[in-house]
């Protein structure tokens, strides 16, 4: 697949991005992490909409 890039920061950025996507990719996390890492995701967002809210 052929890339296009706005400017050398925006290579170096989209590069690193798909390594590091690879890297995720290859090391699955376990039925606890993903447990763990949807709770903090719902405090976020329950933070977030309560201040939308007032």
């Amino acid at each position: 697949m052929e890339r296009t890039y706005i400017n050398e920061f925006h290579k170096q950025w989209i590069e690193s991005t798909l390594e590091s996507i690879t890297s995720w990719q290859k090391q699955p996390i376990s039925l606890e992490e993903k447990k763990k890492q949807q709770k903090m995701l719902n405090q976020q967002r329950a933070i977030r909409e309560g201040k939308l809210k007032s």
